[in-house]
């Protein structure tokens, strides 16, 4: 397989319609004149430094066009570049058509001597391919292509996580009652004592038997010599554990979490002011019946995750990443069963399958060559379907599941997980073994590769305890646990050498944030390695008389959701802060970068500083940080919230110098003095100039307004050169991608990069346009490269990270610009959250409008 990965998420539209009322959204009336092209590129390009190349095409247009694949030519002929298909504008957004679009990939294997050519790939199967082009050297680009590069360069195949696979015991009815009955319910309360203890934090990813030992505690700065005071706690409930002998190690039964954006648990370890909770002994007797079991039931779950989808409305639970695309070409999907025991006759195969195109789907299911079923489903509807068959059909450990579009060439469906379920016999894995014991049979336990064997009753997961009275034999070369009949149980068994290293051990500094008696006007959300800088904004803002709180993210997802990552964990804290804290919040700062994949399915989830809220809106999924603060989901924001993009603690730096330097200008009244730019696009399918026209009337008469419409043979030098003069703000009004306005020969990122209005020429940015701020991808947005310019563009950009319409953008606008005149409030922020309540129902244009910058910026 070639080394390199697809960026999925550089959603770079330029969204044109038929009417008036829907400027902004995607048009799927127009039509290329030639309709039998499904792709028009309007470039195609690729860069390298000699390890490794940037392919990077931009289409004008694209109809019903699945996606794409990159063929390298050598001397063996044309080489598939990507394993999967690089999704298209119909995978990503639910058919619709393009115009504008850019996509990019890395392949690895690249250098000078590489040439290439991409090929499309339309509903009904059709393939074009583009001409021929050829490496060339990296050379001295510009910042948004050079951080582009640098950033699949960052993103190494080996951090991809792509699938997730699992194997989990099918619990009988009456083990479940039991385990239901004897659960302890998470505990908040609890868990905040916790969090505000000195401990370490401990991540675990799956389930099994852990041992951390002293060095490891002490690595993270855990030194306590009190072992019979060490307490383990997760989801503010205790853990039995066992202590070595004078606290060499700990050893805990644990499990992962799967969530939409986590998959690590975390465990909390601390001393208490008792004797912590330990895993004692039991005895297992024989009762009844000597008969022994030779299998349980037990459930393979494989999920794919490789394309991001984000016009499948699945509700905002559900995260929008796939598997392949299932096509009228077989796509044929490994999987591993152990331990199969033939000797039942059937089991049994549930499929799940996400629709794509507007069709009726069949998709024919097989299992090592033998079809199993049909999937039957419509549109874009999820699909979830089980099918029975013989055992026999199985293979003791590799399988394979075979997955054909039957329904006709425009059947076009995405995979999402099988689960395959079966009798397992009771046989070890890498020593390891989660069974649970039939009622009154007895099991042998095989496959242990020493007699150092542990079995634990894991039948109430908060009070593990370790069976006795084992009987290990010699069984050939293996060994095997031999339990006799009694009550059924759920167990855990493992030989010395299966035992678990955690994913992570760090310190928890003691934190809280939820304590009633805080005071914070404003509220600053810091990633972990910027509080210093984080201090600093919080300083600047203090000396204009606010109150400041500073927190750590990593104490909001302990104190408000166990310590597991979670953007819903800053909802509650700040809805928290805004009930019970001395002084309530009225502005939120979130200091970091957000991405829509924080389970790193595509390599590139490290950029997912400060989280933020995944949402549905008419037209797509996106990222909303007004979510955040929206406590009566009515999609208005209780408390006005802006964030800096940032990656690194000096992105933190230049954004709090802008802030400075730009209300320093406004206490010498340079403000509205300095004048407004209204740019505007080519009137298509809504007049953007006379919106313009409208908004500027406005503001005083005394404030001088530029207008510059992309129509003008200068439109490009007319722009740059007003924004560099320093004008106060400068708004935009028409089509718009996460790149650019309107056309790239009249703004984009490239632009935005190279602006020089800095120190008292910095501008506020207004966009009533799509996309402009879509902060969720790893490379930057328009928004965030004007933020981030050391040398001018935006002290702050407010933009959408959306598709919306242009009507009701106009009629914020209208109430932003009539306050901003008015001069009552003096903050970013609150104009911002004013302007969103005039706005008539709905959630779309409310939640995606974004603030990059900070909420309490003074603008009067």
């Amino acid at each position: 397989m070639k080394k390199g990965f697809v960026l999925l998420v550089l959603f770079n539209f330029i969204l044109l319609l038929a009417s008036p009322s829907a400027a902004q959204r995607l048009n799927l009336n127009i039509k290329p004149k030639d309709e039998n092209i499904s792709v028009k590129y309007t470039g195609i390009e690729a860069i390298t430094d000699g390890q490794g190349t940037l392919i990077k095409w931009s289409t004008e247009f694209e109809g019903e066009n699945l996606g794409f694949n990159i063929y390298r030519i050598s001397a063996d002929g044309a080489q598939l570049v990507n394993s999967t298909i690089i999704a298209g504008a119909y995978l990503q957004m639910r058919g619709n058509q393009f115009f504008g679009k850019t996509y990019t990939y890395f392949d690895a294997e690249g250098d000078l001597s590489s040439t290439y050519y991409v090929e499309s790939i339309n509903i009904n199967g059709q393939k074009a391919t583009s001409n021929l082009f050829s490496s060339k050297y990296l050379g001295n680009l510009p910042a948004p292509d050079a951080e582009l590069f640098e950033a699949f360069k960052r993103g190494p195949e080996s951090t991809k996580n792509p699938s997730i696979s699992k194997n989990e015991v099918n619990i009988p009815e009456e083990l479940q009652s039991e385990v239901a009955q004897s659960a302890v319910q998470a505990d908040f309360d609890k868990q905040r004592w916790v969090a505000a203890q000195p401990g370490v934090k401990i991540g675990v990813q799956k389930e099994g038997i852990y041992r951390v030992t002293r060095a490891e505690l002490q690595a993270a700065g855990f030194t306590n010599n009190s072992p019979a005071l060490w307490q383990l706690y997760v989801n503010g409930v205790e853990q039995s554990i066992i202590v070595g002998g004078n606290g060499d190690y700990i050893e805990f039964y644990g499990k992962g979490v799967d969530t939409n954006e986590a998959n690590t648990q975390i465990y909390f370890l601390v001393v208490g002011t008792q004797n912590g909770k330990r895993i004692a002994n039991t005895f297992r007797r024989a009762i009844r019946s000597p008969v022994a079991s030779n299998s349980y039931l037990q459930s393979f779950t494989f999920k794919e995750r490789t394309i991001y989808s984000s016009g499948i409305y699945n509700g905002d639970d559900k995260a929008n990443f796939f598997g392949r695309v299932i096509g009228d070409t077989t796509q044929t999907i490994p999987l591993n069963l152990a331990a199969v025991d033939f000797g039942i006759a059937t089991s049994s195969i549930n499929i799940s399958l996400q629709g794509v195109t507007q069709v009726s789907h069949q998709v024919r299911v097989s299992l090592n060559g033998t079809q199993v079923g049909v999937v039957n489903g419509f549109s874009t509807s999820f699909m979830n379907q089980t099918f029975t068959f013989p055992t026999s059909v199985l293979r003791e450990g590799a399988n394979s599941l075979q997955l054909t579009s039957i329904g006709g060439s425009q059947d076009v469906s995405f995979f999402d997980t099988v689960n395959i379920n079966y009798a397992r016999q009771f046989q070890a894995a890498q020593n390891r073994l989660s069974f649970y014991t039939p009622n009154y049979r007895a099991v042998y336990l095989r496959g242990f590769s020493s007699p150092n064997i542990r079995v634990f009753d894991i039948s109430s997961p908060d009070n593990v305890s370790l069976v006795a009275n084992l009987q290990i034999q010699q069984n050939g070369s293996s060994y095997q646990v031999y339990l006799p009949s009694n009550r059924g149980r759920i167990m855990y068994a493992v030989e010395n050498s299966g035992i678990l290293q955690a994913a992570s051990i760090v310190s928890n500094t003691p934190s809280t944030i939820s304590a009633a008696t805080r005071n914070g006007d404003l509220v600053i959300i810091s990633y972990k390695d910027w509080m210093t800088e984080a201090e600093n904004w919080a300083n600047n803002r203090r000396a204009s008389g606010l109150s400041v709180e500073v927190v750590n993210i990593e104490d909001v997802y302990d104190e408000f959701n166990y310590g597991v990552f979670s953007s819903n964990a800053i909802r509650s804290f700040l809805e928290y802060a805004k009930n019970n804290w001395q002084t309530k919040p009225k502005y939120a700062l979130l200091l970091g970068d957000a991405t829509l994949d924080p389970r790193n399915y595509t390599g590139n989830g490290l950029y997912n500083y400060i989280p933020t809220k995944m949402v549905e809106t008419i037209y797509l999924e996106t990222g909303s940080d007004e979510a955040l603060a929206d406590f009566d989901n009515d999609g208005l924001s209780e408390i006005a919230i802006g964030r800096i993009p940032a990656h690194d603690a000096q992105d933190v730096t230049r954004a709090l110098n802008k802030v400075s330097v730009f209300e320093q200008t406004l206490a010498l009244g340079q403000g509205l003095e300095r004048g407004v730019i209204f740019a505007s696009d080519l009137p298509i399918g809504y007049d953007f100039a006379a919106v313009n026209a409208r908004l500027a009337t406005k503001l005083p008469t005394s404030t001088s307004k530029t207008f510059i419409n992309r129509s003008a043979t200068d439109a490009h030098t007319q722009l740059i050169t007003q924004i560099n003069s320093g004008k106060f703000m400068v708004s935009y009004s028409g089509h718009g991608s996460t790149e650019i306005w309107g056309d790239a020969a009249f703004f984009g990122i490239n632009d935005a990069a190279q602006l020089t209005n800095g120190g008292s020429k910095l501008s506020l940015f207004t966009m009533l346009s799509c996309l402009n701020g879509y902060f969720m991808q790893p490379v930057d947005s328009l928004s965030e490269t004007l933020l981030k310019n050391q040398n001018g563009g935006a002290v702050a950009a407010w933009s959408s990270t959306g598709l919306t319409t242009p009507d009701v953008q106009e009629i914020m606008a209208t109430q932003f610009y009539t306050q901003l005149a008015a001069g009552n409030m003096t903050r970013f922020g609150d104009l911002i959250k004013d302007s969103k309540t005039v706005i008539p129902g709905g959630r779309d244009v409310r939640l995606s409008w974004a603030l990059l910058g900070d909420p309490t910026l003074k603008v009067r």
